[in-house]
């Protein structure tokens, strides 16, 4: 494992929240409308070189069938072509799989729950190409999430967060197979833009592998429905390095 461990996105994870979910209990996670907002785009800057280049737009798209929400997050070029696409399904509120398609390297993978009285995880991964496709599973354990999952997860919490107490969870590692304990925790009260916010940070719940991969930051609504307003960290698509791609911390900004 190293400062490049490979998660699912978080320039996605952040970009889902709606104002009705604000009053939503935490044991009643069913009531959660995936579907809201059914469209949300931002910007993706450099944060390298003290920059707002932007390198990339976000698009989330969400749409309903019966029960079912299929939430499709496009990551795009400055020229319109597209360089990664997550793909989350929930029915009824509860997720049921995760697709990752990073365009730039043909890796394609994600999870399906596979429901029962023991739930499981199944985890499947291919670098592209001629690659062998890589599987796994595990036990599925409350409070595990993608991307799209999680500032629902940070309002049912809220509560908690501005006390300063730790929230566990765990979050999809597709490339990895498996699933990685994490947690938020309140860094500080910030402004953002003349509004009042938190800036939470996410980081692993491992003392060991916290040594090895770089904190997330979040920037959100301290009042109201306490929308996630910037992301600060590793973004799904990668950067260019030569005859390499590499991965790429960023700042990503949404358009509420």
């Amino acid at each position: 494992m190293t400062k490049m461990l490979r998660l699912a996105s978080f320039a996605g994870t952040v970009a889902l929240l709606c104002s009705f979910i604000a009053h939503v209990p935490a044991a009643d996670r069913s009531l959660i409308d995936y579907e809201q907002p059914p469209l949300l785009t931002g910007a993706i800057y450099e944060t390298s070189s003290g920059t707002n280049k932007v390198l990339f737009t976000y698009k989330r798209t969400a749409v309903r069938s019966n029960t079912a929400v299929h939430a499709i997050c496009d990551f795009f070029y400055p020229n319109g072509s597209l360089a990664a696409r997550e793909t989350a399904v929930f029915n009824s509120g509860h997720f049921v799989s995760f697709l990752l398609e990073e365009r730039q390297t043909g890796a394609r993978g994600g999870t399906v729950l596979i429901d029962g009285t023991k739930p499981r995880l199944m985890f499947y991964w291919t670098e592209g190409g001629n690659a062998k496709r890589k599987t796994s599973d595990e036990a599925y354990q409350p409070n595990t999430l993608v991307g799209d999952m999680i500032p629902y997860f940070i309002v049912s919490h809220w509560n908690e967060l501005a006390r300063g107490q730790p929230v566990h969870f765990r979050f999809v590692a597709s490339s990895r197979l498996e699933t990685v304990g994490f947690k938020f925790v309140k860094e500080a009260d910030v402004t953002w833009r003349g509004k009042p916010a938190v800036r939470l940070r996410m980081e692993p719940s491992s003392v060991i592998i916290r040594q090895l991969v770089d904190p997330l930051f979040f920037i959100v609504e301290r009042d109201g429905a306490h929308r996630v307003l910037e992301y600060i960290g590793r973004i799904t698509p990668k950067l260019r390095d030569g005859s390499k791609w590499t991965d790429l911390d960023a700042r990503t900004v949404y358009d509420w």
